[in-house]
């Protein structure tokens, strides 16, 4: 017996004072694997804001808190966008995509012409940016605000 734990020690005891360089190696390894993973993680989650589709969808109330922006997904996978701007115009058929910058959407102004733009959302609040208008009464530039009120858009039931 005390010649088997003779030999476990000193198995334990060359094994320790081997190739210290291959075990510096290995932790080096390691932790820089570790920093990779931590970048890769914050890339995510600071593009999370711009690609994470449940932090658009929903139904936005304007400063009057009356609900005038919708956003849904529809089953194309494209976005369903829906905006009222108080006393000004209302367009229902709003078609938007994902992008890097935001929600990008294209919808028809009361001329009958496409007008553009993007919808970014930050802490429940959504921006909507008009970036290509023809229409008289909104200049490409144009934005409004709306605050969050759920995730449950209501489109289908107007």
């Amino acid at each position: 017996m005390s010649k088997i734990f003779l030999c476990i020690v000193l198995g334990l005891v060359l094994t320790g004072c081997g190739n210290t360089e291959s075990k510096e190696n290995d932790v080096v390894s390691a932790e820089s694997s570790l920093a990779e993973d931590i970048v890769q993680e914050e890339q995510v989650a600071g593009q999370e804001g711009a690609w994470n589709d449940t932090l658009y969808i929903g139904e936005y109330l304007d400063e009057n808190k009356e609900p005038n922006l919708e956003i849904a997904k529809g089953e194309d996978g494209y976005f369903i966008v829906q905006i009222g701007i108080f006393r000004l115009a209302s367009f229902d058929d709003g078609v938007g995509e994902l992008t890097e910058e935001g929600l990008c959407f294209t919808a028809t102004d009361m001329a009958g012409n496409p007008i553009r733009g993007i919808i970014t959302v930050e802490n429940q609040m959504a921006t909507v940016i008009f970036t290509d208008s023809t229409w008289e009464y909104i200049e490409s530039g144009t934005s409004y605000e709306y605050t969050k009120s759920t995730d449950e858009p209501r489109i289908w039931e107007y």
